[in-house]
């Protein structure tokens, strides 16, 4: 049996000292000094050849872990025909693992994905990037920290489950002054929440997906190692998208206009204004600037809202008003703002910024709780109003084409998305007139005799 070596015998040599590996053909320990010290190489001979393959600093570990360590790269070279196949093969191993590792470096978390999904929608302009960064923040990002900080592929369906199952069951957030004490249930939103919600996380992850192979990021930018869409298997609520099928009756739509009457200045001038616009989006309102008001020339002075809904690649869609006469009367307390040169445009509240668009919906929140507790309406809010206000416009004999212009519904159909670019000002105009004559009786505002004969002519044109 060979003699071993000791470590003392080591560190003392002057030269080289040898000790065999045990087993046959396993080959042998080298030491060798050198000036930066003892180095250690394993030695083998294969095919009359000897070979040997640096290791290391002797002082790097102990003469045992020197020993097994040799034994193992001695089963790992003896795979290959030569010490050079296997170095070459060895230095492959370390590249690819440290691309890996640089990969694994760059890779992005959930956190990180959700912002940088938020921004893209910013970036194309999309209105309701505002209300998906607070969404994403209320019910992901603040509750669910550690999550948020796990890489984006990590995450589980399970995981967006979780995070559906407390938005569904967590209680209603506070909004604005004081504390919203309403439980959470299916019939304040709770179920819509969630789905949509779910909807934002899926459209994240197809963001996360794309972003990776997208051609045009920078090769050195965050990526995300998503295989699959977590999100897409988690299934859609029950029941969270039930549509509005009711409306207010007359007389509780002429409760609603008169209760109008009763609110602070500047909230009774933007609801009214909402009122006689026919139920336009909010969030159009919202954008209008001092700019968007103006005389085209040849329908006289208009409103112009610029409409950003729509699927991907839809651009943005004008939708222009005319500012009737009457119209021009409820909304003089806001068009009296441009002379103060402060609001940004007509739908102010204080007369500094824009109003926000939840500000606004508020607005008409607070009228449903207030008239539905006297028992004068059911509950309701501006989206239950939209679809009283339209169906009262079908009431009036404006027909669902008429209807689909003033309100600017989505348009179907190659003709009308791609080649009818008409902006039907005189048919709104009729129509705005015809509703506010509606909304002036409901609030037993007297019409003038030329009022009345207009719309006689006006009815007799249609």
């Amino acid at each position: 049996m060979a003699q071993k070596l000791v470590h003392s015998k080591i560190t003392a040599l002057k030269t080289t000292l040898s000790e065999a590996l045990e087993g046959k053909g396993t080959g042998s320990l080298l030491f060798e000094r050198r000036a930066t010290g003892v180095l250690v190489y394993l030695s083998l001979r294969r095919e009359k050849k000897q070979e040997r393959l640096k290791l290391g600093n002797y002082s790097e570990k102990t003469l045992v872990e020197w020993r097994a360590y040799a034994a193992a790269k001695s089963l790992e070279i003896r795979a290959f025909p030569t010490i050079d196949d296997y170095q070459k093969a060895e230095d492959e191993r370390q590249r690819l693992t440290q691309r890996a590792a640089d990969v694994e470096a760059r890779q992005g978390t959930l956190a990180q994905m959700l912002n940088a999904y938020v921004d893209d929608m910013e970036r194309r302009g999309k209105s309701s990037a505002r209300a998906v960064r607070g969404a994403l923040k209320l019910d992901v990002l603040d509750p669910f920290l550690e999550l948020s900080q796990c890489k984006a592929k990590e995450v589980e369906p399970s995981d967006v489950a979780n995070i559906l199952r407390r938005c569904l069951t967590r209680s209603v957030a506070s909004k604005g002054r004081g504390t919203r004490l309403t439980k959470a249930s299916a019939t304040n939103g709770k179920k819509r929440q969630a789905d949509k919600l779910r909807s934002y996380l899926q459209a994240a992850f197809s963001f996360g997906l794309a972003s990776d192979l997208n051609p045009l990021r920078a090769g050195d930018a965050v990526q995300y190692g998503l295989k699959t869409n977590p999100a897409r298997d988690v299934p859609t609520i029950e029941g969270a998208n039930q549509a509005n099928t009711w409306a207010l009756t007359k007389e509780e739509l002429k409760a609603v206009v008169l209760a109008v009457e009763d609110l602070p200045e500047r909230r009774r001038a933007i609801a009214r204004a909402m009122l006689y616009l026919a139920g336009q989006r909010v969030e159009m309102l919202c954008r209008v600037t001092w700019d968007d008001l103006y005389d085209d020339g040849e329908h006289g002075e208009v409103m112009r809202l610029i409409d950003l809904k729509g699927g991907k690649g839809t651009p943005p869609r004008e939708h222009l008003l005319p500012m009737t006469q009457r119209l021009c009367e409820i909304l003089s307390p806001l068009l009296a703002l441009q002379e103060a040169g402060k609001a940004p445009g007509p739908f102010s509240l204080r007369g500094k910024v824009s109003i926000t668009p939840g500000t606004a919906l508020d607005i008409f929140s607070a009228l449903g709780d207030q008239l539905s507790t006297k028992g004068e309406t059911r509950r309701f809010t501006w989206r239950t109003l939209r679809a009283t206000i339209e169906t009262h416009l079908a009431a009036l004999g404006v027909n669902q084409e008429r209807r689909a212009w003033l309100l600017s519904h989505g348009r179907s159909g190659v003709q009308a998305k791609h080649y009818d670019r008409w902006n039907y000002l005189p048919e709104k105009r009729v129509d705005l007139d015809r509703w506010a004559r509606y909304l002036d009786e409901l609030a037993g505002v007297p019409q003038s005799a030329e009022v009345v004969q207009l719309s006689t002519r006006s009815v007799v044109r249609q």
